[in-house]
């Protein structure tokens, strides 16, 4: 680039359409090449957020509706649940008879083995039952 006056005899420097084009594809290349490696990692946590297994805690009720005591204890051991950091509480509910709580965990074998103490201390251990899925895949 050379300095080269302009229509008030005042100098400014003067790049060629041209010489500017090739600054701009090398940007846009690298730009979109960052891009591709922001959808990879994207794609990567993604899949693997999905893999993790979910494990679905079922208690039979002693009634087919849900009374107070059973609103109360299903709150008490979602409480316990997250102090303990098991997890992701993906959902919980009742049903014909039956509570259930979905907790999405790292482990499944040892979340097992924390969620057994947990409805050991309440009580509810002996009517207690497990499920372990993949998501999606249930």
């Amino acid at each position: 680039m050379k300095r080269m006056p302009d229509e008030a005899g005042r100098g400014s420097l003067v790049a060629g359409r041209w010489a500017v084009a090739p600054m701009l594809v090398l940007l846009l290349l690298g730009a979109c090449s960052k891009r591709e490696g922001t959808i990879d990692l994207i794609k990567t946590v993604a899949s693997e957020a999905r893999t993790k297994p979910r494990i679905e805690l079922s208690i039979r009720m002693n009634g087919e509706q849900p009374a107070a005591d059973d609103l109360a204890l299903q709150k008490s051991i979602e409480d316990k649940i997250e102090a303990a950091h098991l997890g992701r509480l993906v959902s919980s509910g009742t049903e014909s008879g039956f509570m259930t709580i979905t907790v999405e965990v790292e482990n499944s074998a040892d979340a097992i083995t924390k969620l057994r103490a947990i409805l050991l201390k309440a009580g509810v251990l002996s009517r207690s039952a497990f499920k372990v899925s993949q998501e999606g895949k249930e």
